[in-house]
């Protein structure tokens, strides 16, 4: 009984060491977390998106960036979220299935907090505006660094019967959505 258990165990840890963590199958082979982007982009291709996130500066210059790279196949397979730190592959992830582009005009019933920044630019196109939001944070390893949280601020203009819609991204994800105003520019005098 116990010859079996360790016979057992060791087939199991063979099986596991055997199996990449955190891999993809792409169409030139696996990736798996600790491989370059240069690699991944050899193996699988151009993403289809890719969002640039965090980073942390040093007397003004980034020394950290994070990005997030979509590979979209339709809706019968799953869309492919890989996380990279500095080149570097972190993580795979699965975001549910993949789509079509909406070929329908975008309503802000579409913007859903949590959607990918991929997906967001999908349904409702290129926003009328990008503004970058980065925010200090604490826990900086030296006075000359600075942690931040990057957030970009895209804003929507869905057409004269909405108002403006105004989505904050961070993290490769929508955060919040608001809705703001238009701005009447006043009459040019004649003279």
């Amino acid at each position: 009984m116990h010859i079996k258990w360790i016979i057992w165990s060791t087939a199991i840890l063979l099986m596991l060491a055997a199996s990449p963590a955190f891999a993809w199958r792409c169409d030139h082979g696996f990736v798996n977390t600790g491989d370059t982007a240069s690699l991944v982009r050899r193996k699988c291709g151009q993403p289809d998106f890719v969002y640039t996130d965090t980073g942390i500066y040093r007397r003004g210059h980034f020394i950290s960036i994070d990005e997030h790279w979509y590979y979209n196949y339709g809706p019968s397979r799953l869309l492919q979220e890989l996380r990279f730190h500095n080149g570097v592959l972190q993580a795979v992830d699965t975001s549910g299935y993949g789509f079509r582009p909406v070929s329908r005009r975008c309503t802000p019933q579409d913007i859903r907090v949590g959607m990918s920044a991929y997906e967001l630019a999908m349904r409702c196109g290129k926003p009328k505006s990008k503004r970058n939001r980065s925010a200090r944070i604490s826990g900086a390893k030296r006075s000359s660094e600075k942690a931040v949280i990057h957030r970009e601020e895209w804003t929507y203009d869905l057409g004269s019967q909405y108002l403006l819609q105004k989505v904050t991204i961070s993290d490769g994800r929508v955060q919040s959505q608001e809705t703001a105003s238009r701005v009447k520019h006043p009459a040019k005098r004649r003279r």
